[in-house]
């Protein structure tokens, strides 16, 4: 996996050594009011809800190349889909939710 995903022993030292982000993948009534208090409690922890909107602000080239590390785990995944493999899913498929 680490050679099909191009991750290096740099990039397994940069992961120990960043602030990481977290990224919302769905949630329910609970996971929002959790998010909300980890924004509360961590304001400088990115939580990525939308990956253009955060690739688009995020100044920081060392959370960029792990996220894109992250779509390109996406992309190799849905290659095992027997029906609508589609790739960039981290970019159009928006959060599930459930009320």
């Amino acid at each position: 996996m680490y050679g099909l995903l191009q991750i290096s022993e740099d990039d397994m030292i940069l992961s120990k050594n960043i602030s990481p982000y977290i990224r919302i993948l769905g949630c329910n009534q609970n996971g929002k009011y959790l998010i909300s208090e980890i924004k509360k409690h961590a304001p400088n922890l990115p939580i990525i809800t939308s990956v253009k909107k955060f690739i688009d602000s995020c100044n920081d080239s060392k959370l960029i190349d792990l996220l894109n590390k992250d779509i390109l785990a996406t992309n190799v995944y849905t290659l095992g889909y027997e029906s609508k493999s589609y790739a960039q899913l981290d970019f159009t498929l928006p959060i599930i939710t459930i009320d």
